[in-house]
């Protein structure tokens, strides 16, 4: 059997998915904001049910592509640590990106909250155009936390090639 790039990033895959990571198509990852828009959106509906019914009662229709557009901003402007440490404004309403693993068991609405996470791993992560793509990125919400572009010596694939 011979080992290629695609055997290894699908090794990895079905070790994230049976660790309870969920693994998302490349078509989910939306190059001009670097996030996973679906995803993010979806733990904020989730996880912040009543302050996103109250950007919506304001936006409407736009809810989405503004509050993703402020995120995005936010992160360039503060970078990505400081916005998943802090809270995302939005006239007048506040979003939590992020919920860290609580301390202690003594608060259930901590734990409540650490389970909305999602974690997710995409394959071929196209970052410019469809022709240059990385690997593998590992994502938290929607960030991609982790890239990786994998080599194999022993073929010969130990350069980028995209």
């Amino acid at each position: 059997m011979s080992y290629t790039e695609q055997h290894f990033e699908a090794h990895i895959e079905a070790s994230l998915v049976q660790a309870g990571w969920q693994s998302l198509p490349n078509t989910a990852y939306d190059r001009a904001s670097c996030q996973l828009p679906d995803e993010l959106l979806g733990f904020i509906k989730e996880s912040q049910p009543k302050a996103y019914q109250k950007l919506q009662d304001q936006y409407g229709a736009e809810t989405d592509n503004k509050l993703c557009k402020r995120i995005h901003d936010e992160i360039a402007r503060y970078g990505l640590i400081h916005v998943l440490r802090g809270e995302v404004k939005d006239r007048g309403c506040s979003f939590k990106l992020v919920y860290f693993r609580p301390r202690s068991g003594l608060n259930p609405d901590h734990a409540e909250l650490y389970r909305f996470n999602r974690f997710h791993v995409v394959r071929q992560v196209h970052f410019a155009g469809d022709e240059k793509s990385i690997d593998m990125g590992l994502f938290h919400q929607w960030p991609a936390l982790v890239t990786m572009e994998l080599k194999n010596q022993l073929t010969g694939a130990n350069h980028p090639e995209r």
